[in-house]
């Protein structure tokens, strides 16, 4: 239970931090146009490849797993190595899950960046255009997706770590 809470307490750190490091950006940077790495096609690609990797991630876990499974068989540590490995699918099946999350938000918001819906903007106490909040979107996508692509290389090394147990 206390991992639990502390992952939630560590999760709120880093959206906040990235909430606000990326308004920050978006507030006092006139240029975010010409930030190549905020251009659609970067960010889009950046996150498809992200998404290939989680998914690349999923299927080497799948395949080495009965070979894991087979060495720890006898392992007097069999159940706490099993549970490990069960950990660390569901934190990549949470990567995963939330990349392809942020993927389409970001889609999401590149097509909506330049439609004009009636009755609908922006409250005026906020000072961003729709370009600002769609520049804000992709920062604060990039920094969480950071984050993800940590965790996923802290699973595969994880992962290496419970194979070589004897």
């Amino acid at each position: 239970m206390k991992t639990k809470i502390k992952k939630v307490i560590f999760f709120i750190i880093l959206a906040s931090a990235s909430l606000g490091l990326s308004w920050m950006i978006t507030a006092y940077n006139n240029n975010l146009a010409k930030v190549a790495i905020l251009n659609d096609d970067f960010v889009t690609n950046f996150l498809g490849a992200l998404l290939a990797l989680s998914i690349a991630t999923i299927t080497l876990l799948y395949s080495t797993i009965e070979k894991i499974r087979d060495k720890i068989a006898n392992h007097p540590q069999n159940g706490k190595i099993e549970l490990t490995i069960r950990s660390l699918y569901n934190a990549l099946k949470m990567d995963t899950w939330i990349v392809f999350l942020f993927l389409i938000v970001i889609v999401l918001a590149i097509l909506f960046r330049d439609t004009n819906i009636p009755y609908i903007s922006l409250p005026d106490y906020l000072e961003f255009s729709k370009v600002d909040m769609v520049f804000f979107i992709k920062i604060c996508i990039l920094f969480l997706s950071f984050f993800a692509v940590a965790d996923i290389i802290l699973c595969l090394f994880a992962l290496i770590s419970v194979s070589n147990r004897r």
